[in-house]
């Protein structure tokens, strides 16, 4: 199982709202050295990665913290333990919700969820995989409830799939993806995250051959799920960037816009002084 396994787990999604996640939102903000000290025992060498990933993070870009840069790096790096990825064994807690096997993420949780909502969000077409043909679970709509790692280039790991076995494609034309390619180990795979909760709408089901099968999707501007309201919604940054791929590339426009208040703000501002500087005159 290699790093980019998180990118073929759409099979395991059980498709279905799932419960809030019980004094998630309770958690303090900490740094990633204190965020993760309950994960040892699921995550080998999780204190060590976690200062690993700092290092790396130590001057991030888009205004985060080294701990928020840091975050999302560690959900990304790979383990010594095949199965023992930080993103795979994350997205099995938040899918099961059984017992106590969320409890040690909480912390992780709180500052890997507030850091996600400050990136830009991402709207285009993005990819993601399932291993076997899980297309017939897919009829009308569905929810994703853990992080779904997607790709925002189709070419990125078309030579991942092995002839001869079947997979599922999922093409996505997302809203509120977040793109962490500049925080990732490897950010030529171009990586967009939809949060937990994500609704999907079914467009259509197609049969390609040669064992793929693909499955049209969109995201839906729906409530969010409660993991993701739990957060104060002043941390949710509004920017959003539009996606243009072809099969080789994926390129990114901003489509910024100042909201109303503040450019009347502005005007009022420059209407100020000109009045002042005709007043002196006078």
């Amino acid at each position: 199982m290699y790093a980019t396994e998180r990118f073929f787990d759409g099979n395991q999604e059980t498709l279905q709202e799932l419960p809030p996640v019980e004094d998630y939102e309770k958690q303090p903000l900490m740094t990633l050295e204190e965020a993760v000290k309950q994960l040892e025992p699921l995550i080998n060498n999780c204190e060590v990665m976690a200062l690993t990933a700092k290092r790396i993070m130590s001057h991030p870009a888009c205004d985060l913290t080294s701990d928020e840069a840091a975050a999302i790096h560690l959900y990304t790096m790979p383990s010594s333990k095949a199965d023992r990825h930080v993103s795979i064994q994350l997205n099995r807690a938040l899918r099961s919700r059984e017992g106590n096997e969320l409890v040690p993420w909480l912390s992780y949780l709180q500052l890997f969820i507030s850091t996600l909502k400050k990136l830009p969000s991402v709207i285009g077409t993005i990819w993601r995989y399932a291993r076997g043909d899980v297309s017939a679970d897919y009829q009308n709509d569905c929810v994703w409830s853990g992080f779904s790692s997607c790709i925002g280039a189709k070419s990125v790991l078309v030579g991942s799939l092995d002839k001869g076995n079947v997979y599922t494609i999922f093409e996505i034309e997302c809203i509120n993806g977040k793109s962490i390619r500049n925080y990732s180990e490897c950010a030529n795979e171009d990586e967009v995250i939809l949060m937990p909760g994500t609704h999907l709408k079914v467009i259509k089901k197609e049969d390609l051959g040669n064992g793929l099968k693909k499955v049209y999707l969109q995201e839906e501007n729906s409530q969010q799920h409660p993991l993701i309201d739990s957060l104060s919604s002043s941390s949710t940054t509004k920017e959003k960037y539009r996606t243009d791929q072809d099969f080789n590339a994926t390129t990114m426009q901003s489509i910024r816009k100042i909201p109303s208040a503040q450019l009347s703000s502005k005007i009022f501002l420059g209407l100020r002084n000109i009045f002042l500087t005709i007043s002196h005159v006078i």
